[in-house]
């Protein structure tokens, strides 16, 4: 379960970059990912 959310964690940071690079749909993405770690 540990190792599952790390990967999740590490798909959030890859899509924060994009985000952050003005990727529309990285950033509809992030918002998903990060509900699901929440």
């Amino acid at each position: 379960m540990e190792k599952l959310k790390k990967v999740k964690q590490a798909k959030a940071a890859d899509l924060a970059k994009a985000a952050a690079g003005g990727s529309e749909s990285a950033k509809k993405k992030l918002k998903k990912l990060e509900k699901k770690l929440k």
